[in-house]
């Protein structure tokens, strides 16, 4: 049984459709101490990452907002929407794994997940991006515009990593203004973002964008998630 394959046809068609993987020796020895498998999931033997890329997934959720209004406004003041709605389409994955005899754990990236894993860390183990100039993963096609929001330690068979060519090899960094620039995902700003000369095609939407950075949340009645991909 490939829980690879399990969760990416689980999610297919969600907006959380990039689904990669790894062993869990290749895991193991990247994480701390206390995040190995046999502390989070003895018996484990590989892990699968999923993520979402362009506006996809934004779309989903202010229809689905849309749709279910009268729950949302029920939610209205509880803190972010986005992470909860993101949580049911990691579900999908769950019921798959469950139906398959496959045991697992999950991790959420949202803000208040527990514990906290180190998303950039196993998103760049199973081959979704490499480190840029701001800190953040890019990814060969959708650049800065794509970000991690579930994981599973799973008891069965995962791809191997895929095999990640960094757009960033080469770069001149136009979106720091040189790599003398270079920082942390403080540097991050929409506008390094958007100077990045990979996967402008997958930028997201304006009002996602003021969710995460400008405190548009507020609109929503809810804060922003600062800081995330």
């Amino acid at each position: 049984m490939n829980a690879t394959a399990l969760v990416r046809e689980a999610l297919a068609g969600t907006g959380v459709e990039l689904v990669a993987s790894c062993g869990v020796e290749a895991f193991d020895r990247r994480a701390p101490e206390g995040y190995q498998s046999v502390a989070l999931m003895p018996g484990a033997s590989g892990l699968v990452v999923a993520a979402s890329a362009g506006p996809q997934l934004w779309r989903r959720f202010r229809q689905h907002a849309d749709a279910s209004r009268a729950e949302a406004d029920a939610n209205q003041g509880m803190p972010h929407p986005f992470d909860r709605f993101v949580a049911t389409i990691l579900e999908h994955a769950d019921r798959a794994l469950l139906a398959a005899g496959v045991p697992f754990r999950r991790f959420d990236a949202s803000v208040d997940a527990e514990p906290r894993m180190h998303f950039v860390a196993m998103g760049q183990l199973v081959g979704l991006g490499a480190p840029g100039p701001f800190g953040m993963l890019i990814h060969s096609a959708h650049g800065p515009w794509w970000a991690l929001r579930g994981a599973w330690l799973v008891r069965a068979d995962v791809d191997p990593p895929l095999v990640h060519d960094s757009p960033c090899v080469g770069c001149s960094a136009p979106c720091v203004g040189g790599w003398q620039n270079a920082g942390d995902v403080a540097a991050a700003t929409p506008e390094a973002r958007a100077r990045c000369v990979v996967g402008q095609g997958s930028r997201y939407d304006e009002e996602q964008i003021a969710y995460h950075y400008r405190g548009a949340a507020a609109k929503l009645g809810q804060p922003p998630s600062l800081g995330r991909q």
